[in-house]
C-alpha cells in the first residue's frame, strides 16, 4: 500500500511540473497559408485559433503569415520566408510572464508587449539580442544583420560581442551584426536608394492591410509617409467609418524621386493606440 501510495504521489508531482509545458502559450488569431510548426520533429499544420507551445518552431512560405497572440497579450506576427522559436514561455498565477524568450532565426517580424514587466522579454537573433523596454516594433533578421524599426517605446539592440545601441524614437531605426551595433537614424532624415532598400525591408512599415486590425499600430502610417501624420490625411489613411480601406499615394518625403509604394491602414477607430508603459 505504502509503494503504491508513493508511486500515485509521484505521478501526480509529475503531472504538476509538466502541466506549464504542455500548456498552450498563445493563439494563432491570423494565418495565411504556408504557415506551419515543429514540435520536436512532430510538424502541424497551423490555422486559425490553433494553439502555440513552447518549443514550437513556426516557419513560413513565401506568401506565409502567422499573427500569434499571447496570454499576457503579447503580440508578434511572423511574416513571409521566415522562421522563430518559442524558447520560453512562462506563465504566472496572476497571469504576468515570469519570462519571454524567443529566437528570431530569419524572415521579417512585428512585436508588441503585453502586460508583464518589460525585462522578462528576451529576443534573440543570429547576431544578437533585441532588448525590450515595452514597446512596438518591427525587425528583420537577415543577410548577416538584424534591422529594428521603432514605433514606440524602446528598444536595446545588443550584438553578440555585447556592442549596444539604444533606441528610443519614433520612427527610428537600429541595426546590429556581429561587427557592431548602429543607430542608423529617423526615417525622416534617410533618403535616396538607403530608403528604398529599408522600405522594401519593412513591409508591414508600408502596409498594415494584411495584419488584423488589433496587430496593426497607428505610428506605423507614419514612418514612411510624413505627408500622413497630421491633419485630413491622417484620418483618411486610417480608412472609412464601415471598416473599408482607403489607399493615399503617400509623400515621398526627403526622397528625390516620388515613391511607388502606398499606404491602406484598417477601419477607423481599430489603429492600436499609443500604449502606455512605466
Amino acid at each position: 500500500m505504502c509503494v503504491f501510495r508513493t508511486f500515485a504521489a509521484s505521478m501526480v508531482a509529475l503531472a504538476l511540473f509538466a502541466e506549464p509545458s504542455m500548456a498552450a502559450s498563445g493563439t494563432a488569431l491570423g494565418v495565411k497559408p504556408q504557415a506551419e510548426a515543429d514540435t520536436a520533429g512532430s510538424i502541424r499544420v497551423l490555422t486559425v485559433g490553433a494553439d502555440i507551445f513552447i518549443g514550437d518552431n513556426v516557419t513560413t512560405g513565401p506568401k506565409g503569415q502567422v499573427q500569434i497572440k499571447f496570454s499576457d497579450e503579447t503580440e508578434l506576427v511572423v511574416g513571409p520566408n521566415s522562421a522563430l522559436l518559442i524558447e520560453d514561455y512562462l506563465l504566472r498565477s496572476d497571469q504576468s510572464v515570469g519570462r519571454f524568450a524567443i529566437n528570431a532565426l530569419s524572415g521579417t517580424f512585428r512585436f508588441a508587449t503585453g502586460e508583464s514587466d518589460h525585462d522578462k522579454y528576451v529576443i534573440k537573433t543570429p547576431t544578437g539580442t533585441i532588448g525590450v523596454r515595452g514597446t512596438e516594433f518591427d525587425f528583420t533578421v537577415g543577410g548577416g544583420e538584424t534591422q529594428v524599426l521603432l514605433y514606440n517605446g524602446e528598444v536595446l539592440l545588443c550584438n553578440t560581442d555585447r556592442k549596444c545601441v539604444t533606441l528610443t524614437g519614433s520612427c527610428e531605426i537600429g541595426v546590429y551584426d556581429p561587427s557592431e551595433s548602429t543607430i542608423v537614424g529617423n526615417v525622416d532624415h534617410i533618403s535616396g536608394r538607403q530608403r528604398q532598400e529599408l522600405r522594401a525591408a519593412f513591409m508591414y512599415a508600408r502596409s498594415q492591410m494584411p495584419l488584423l486590425r488589433e496587430f496593426r499600430f497607428e505610428e506605423a502610417l507614419h514612418c514612411f509617409n510624413p505627408g500622413l501624420r497630421s491633419g485630413p490625411m491622417a484620418s483618411l489613411a486610417e480608412g472609412t467609418s464601415d471598416g473599408s480601406s482607403v489607399v493615399i499615394k503617400p509623400d515621398p518625403g526627403p526622397d528625390s524621386e516620388p515613391d511607388p509604394d502606398t499606404c491602406s491602414g484598417g477601419g477607423h477607430g481599430h489603429h492600436r493606440h499609443r500604449r502606455h508603459h512605466d
